[in-house]
């Protein structure tokens, strides 16, 4: 039970964040029937899925890291195909009854969706060890696409305010991306490639100040101009501290640690 209740809490911080970009759509646009929120849902466990099929191909190289290795599920079981089975089948069931409720373009997406999750973390493609390409894949599809699924399957009409959202979305998700690479960068080069390792440390520091800096004058700029209105600003205070403290530490630090 404990082993179990480490996969459904998993990246927590990630999936969650799925259902809050989902649920702003709903906000933005007043849109909540029952369809909308079966969506927001289906589209949330599709990415919790997504997280957990990452941890079992990572699992042989998680397994030499401690850390790392004690979050993974899959690190130490001896049938890791059989368990993935059992524990990923009934989501994967739901995910696929409700977005088939939205017709061809519902199971497009999908399936889709399924192939670009396999492809990131499975060989022979494994996609978030090819540079360039892990950066442009977590950047499109791990903040920014979830927002556009739903707009397009709830058929919205996309304003201004979309627009703003989805590329503070692509900006965000590909400078965590790129923290992330930073943090890992030795565990890295002694598993597999990816663009930190490719570029170097210095680079992906330059990248991530660059794109945050980006990502805030987007959001600031949109607040004064009206884009933006002033019941969504509290999310900007929420994550502000996050962006800021990418400034004042060595990217190679987790981030917490500079206080200590």
């Amino acid at each position: 039970m404990a082993r179990l209740r480490k996969l459904a809490l998993n990246h927590l911080d990630a999936w969650g964040l799925t259902f809050i970009i989902g649920a702003l759509v709903l906000v933005v646009h007043q849109t909540y029937t029952i369809e909308a929120v079966l969506l927001v849902l289906a589209v949330s466990t599709g990415y919790w899925l997504g997280f957990a099929v990452n941890d079992y191909f990572d699992a042989p190289h998680d397994a030499q890291d401690e850390q790392k290795g004690a979050s993974n599920y899959f690190v130490g079981l001896r049938h890791r195909r059989r368990a993935a089975a059992l524990v990923l089948g009934l989501p994967l069931l739901f995910v696929i009854a409700v977005f088939a409720m939205f017709g061809w373009s519902g199971i497009i997406a999908v399936t889709f969706s399924l192939a670009i999750a396999y492809a990131y973390s499975a060989p022979p493609l494994r996609l978030k060890r090819r540079p360039i390409f892990d950066l442009l894949t977590h950047a499109i599809f791990v903040e920014t696409y979830p927002y556009v699924v739903c707009l397009v399957l709830l058929q919205l009409t996309p304003s201004l305010l979309d627009a703003v959202l989805i590329a503070g979305f692509f900006l965000a998700s590909l400078s965590a991306q790129l923290e992330q690479q930073a943090r890992d960068y030795e565990l890295d080069k002694r598993t597999e490639g990816n663009f930190t390792t490719w570029a170097g440390v210095k680079t992906t520091a330059w990248l991530l100040r660059t794109t945050t800096a980006l990502l805030m004058l987007l959001m600031v700029g949109a607040f004064l101009s009206g884009i933006i209105p002033p019941e969504l600003a509290p999310f900007g205070f929420i994550v502000s501290p996050l962006l800021i403290h990418r400034f004042l530490r060595d990217v190679q630090q987790p981030r917490s640690a500079w206080l200590t």
